[in-house]
């Protein structure tokens, strides 16, 4: 018996666990706007939705842990909707970032490292 290699690069693999850690990141996100809005400043929002922002969020985070399972099985289709899915991560967070800074700071700055990862590793 011969064991099978797996010709995922493991860029891919780094990029699918990074994309599980920023997918429940924006889930909690979401979560956390629709349940307990004391945390976030609703005013300083570009659109003053806060529970359409967290909807929002939710359908990126669930996106994004679907895509992490589809580079994680080393489907081709699965990096390009990788990539697309963090730059739409990116873009709401920076449109988002008024609520919360920090929050949004960080989960842009782990995004822009799944496109780096998935676009250097890409073969």
């Amino acid at each position: 018996m011969s064991a099978t290699t797996s010709r995922i690069p493991s860029g891919w693999v780094f990029a699918a666990v990074v994309i599980v850690i920023t997918g429940s990141l924006n889930l909690i996100w979401g979560i956390s706007a629709l349940s307990n809005k004391e945390f976030f400043r609703e005013s300083a929002l570009l659109f003053e939705a806060l529970q359409t922002w967290g909807i929002v969020y939710l359908i990126i985070g669930s996106f994004q842990l679907v895509v992490a399972g589809l580079i994680y099985t080393g489907h081709g289709l699965g990096a390009g909707l990788g990539m697309l899915g963090a730059f739409f991560a990116i873009l709401v967070n920076f449109l988002s970032i008024g609520a919360y800074p920090v929050w949004s700071c960080i989960l842009i700055a782990i995004n822009f490292l799944v496109i780096f990862q998935l676009a250097t590793n890409w073969e």
